[in-house]
């Protein structure tokens, strides 16, 4: 799964990297060294006027759903099986999206206590993980925008510390992803065949596993 992620740099970079307008990120604030579920956080979908970025809250809340905090166990979807649940099908035919990232967290038990580790590119660059995204509309007051992680059998070298990771879609499938009109066997093939790329890690400071701790000292590699 992907329970924590970060973005490190400013809006301007992730525009630069996903050629998107940022104007609505305006009031999201950046960097962020420990995004944890119901965080909003900057998220990239298609426009009429091209890509862009706009904050959405991690966790996605169903159209049908009686509360928003359903969110909070929903911010995972699994690739293999995200056409076929109801939760999540509507979403992946009809609105998907590009969550930046440079990096994620994933804990593994060490002496009695869970360690965590920074997943991230080498030379940290930014990345896109494949989401899709949902509206929900209360009574009263605005609509809320949400979206989920899609996930997916993590690579050998690195199942000793989690056995799924984060579809990470490469470059030249964002448009089809993005686009409202690509067939759902053309998004299937999408997911079958984003292979995770080289991935970096480093144990980091136990500090991150409290939501809400958020600082550059997050990433930092520690001693064990």
């Amino acid at each position: 799964m992907c329970g924590r992620f970060t973005v490190t740099g400013e809006a301007d970079a992730i525009g630069a990297a996903f050629a998107a307008g940022v104007a609505p990120l305006r009031d999201v604030r950046l960097p962020r060294y420990n995004i944890a579920p119901t965080d909003e956080v900057p998220v990239v979908v298609a426009a009429p006027e091209g890509r862009r970025a706009g904050p959405m809250r991690w966790g996605l809340v169903p159209h049908w759903a009686d509360s928003p905090g359903v969110g909070a166990r929903m911010i995972n979807a699994r690739s293999e099986s995200v056409s076929r649940r109801s939760a999540y099908r509507e979403p992946f035919l009809a609105r998907r999206c590009l969550v930046p990232a440079d990096g994620f967290y994933e804990w593994v038990a060490r002496e009695g206590v869970k360690q965590p580790y920074w997943l991230h590119r080498p030379g940290r660059a930014l990345f896109a993980m494949a989401g899709i995204w949902a509206l929900w509309k209360p009574a009263r007051g605005n609509r809320l925008a949400t979206f989920s992680v899609l996930t997916r059998a993590a690579p050998p070298a690195i199942r000793w510390l989690h056995d799924r990771v984060p579809v990470i879609l490469p470059e030249s499938a964002w448009d089809d992803w993005l686009a409202r009109g690509t067939p759902p066997a053309a998004l299937e093939d999408i997911l079958a065949g984003s292979a995770t790329p080289e991935l970096h890690l480093h144990p980091v400071s136990r500090a991150v596993s409290k939501a809400g701790y958020d600082e550059p000292d997050c990433i930092e590699e520690v001693e064990l």
